[in-house]
């Protein structure tokens, strides 16, 4: 019985190393932004107090435009909330809250980018508030523009944001200020969101 064996005229290909997948980009949740005049970070435990404090000083120019405690919440249990807020949308990539600090590390608001979406197109919202022992200083416009270069720079250095758009009472007329100045315009869409057990009228600006 004879064996005949099949020869092939192909060259044996080099074998080729295995593909590594691409680890998932993240950001570190101790990520700062400075510039001449202040620092975005992240909350930290260590800032409940100045957080409390300025949260209290400026509750009746708030308490219409941004959404406070919860029934039975104190302010404290808020500002533990707003904390695991910041920390759960680091680690999903569905958030970028960011505590304003000045020079001398004194506290003196928030500026955040929530709801990130990453389909089509990466959107987003940006929401803000300022200590009103600090207002009227312009804190709020660069700190917002501070947040939103970082939010539009490409990925990994930046979110890779496409379009933030903020929700805007007619009636905050320094809301409103802040948005135009960093180039938002009105999209003509409007919303009724909920603060404070109240129906407001929101006014969608998109940049």
């Amino acid at each position: 019985m004879s064996v005949i064996l099949a020869t092939s005229n192909q060259t044996p290909q080099t074998p080729q190393p295995p593909q590594t997948r691409r680890a998932p980009v993240q950001v570190e949740i101790n990520q700062g932004l400075t510039s001449d005049a202040l620092t975005l970070r992240p909350l930290g435990y260590t800032d409940e107090s100045a957080f409390v404090e300025a949260l209290n000083r400026s509750r009746l120019p708030l308490r219409r435009w941004i959404p406070l405690e919860k029934t039975g919440e104190s302010p404290t249990d808020y500002f533990h909330r707003q904390l695991q807020k910041t920390i759960q949308g680091e680690k999903s990539g569905t958030a970028c809250r960011r505590a304003i600090f000045l020079n001398d590390n004194t506290f003196a608001g928030m500026v955040n980018i929530i709801k990130i979406e990453r389909g089509m197109e990466w959107t987003a919202e940006a929401n803000w508030w300022i200590d009103s022992a600090h207002a009227g200083k312009g804190l709020a416009t660069q700190a917002l523009q501070l947040l939103l270069d970082h939010a539009m720079t490409d990925m990994p250095i930046g979110l890779g944001l496409h379009q933030i758009r903020a929700m805007i009472c007619l009636d905050n007329p320094g809301s409103v200020r802040v948005a135009e100045k960093l180039g938002f315009k009105n999209s003509g869409n409007t919303d009724l969101l909920e603060v404070n057990h109240a129906l407001i009228t929101h006014h969608e600006f998109r940049l």
